[in-house]
């Protein structure tokens, strides 16, 4: 019984985590104006707000099926190179979930400062979900 309590608390976890990131970094790419040019060349973070599309998708997934497929697919099957994939995608996620909180402060409207702000948790929190299945 003990465990399949934690089983659905991870999954609720991972569910709330995918909604947050998925609905605040879809409000970010329809709020948040940005040209080719300043996405490219600019410290902008607009380009990892399609990554929290595609992982919040991919969360909310995993939390309703319980099924890593799609995680899979991201990451790559094999034993010989998953631990360093999962390495790799923490230090990823850890980075830009920094980046876009501390980018919120350039942000002149409150509610997008907090959308941001959220969402870059969200980045930090999945990170940590990451290293935790990593370090078992």
């Amino acid at each position: 019984m003990a465990h399949r309590i934690k089983v659905l608390a991870k999954r609720l976890t991972n569910f709330v985590i995918g909604l947050v990131m998925f609905v605040t970094s879809l409000f970010l790419i329809i709020n948040v104006h940005v040209g080719l040019f300043d996405a490219i060349y600019t410290l902008n973070p607009y380009p990892f707000y399609f990554l929290g599309v595609i992982v919040g998708v991919e969360r909310i997934f995993y939390s309703i099926t319980g099924s890593t497929k799609i995680f899979s697919l991201i990451v790559g099957e094999g034993e010989g190179f998953f631990s360093i994939a999962l390495m790799g995608i923490f230090l990823v996620f850890i980075t830009f979930g920094i980046y876009i909180a501390v980018y919120t402060i350039f942000y002149s409207n409150a509610i997008t400062m907090l959308v941001n702000g959220l969402d870059g948790a969200s980045f930090l929190l999945f990170s940590l979900i990451i290293f935790e299945s990593w370090y078992k």
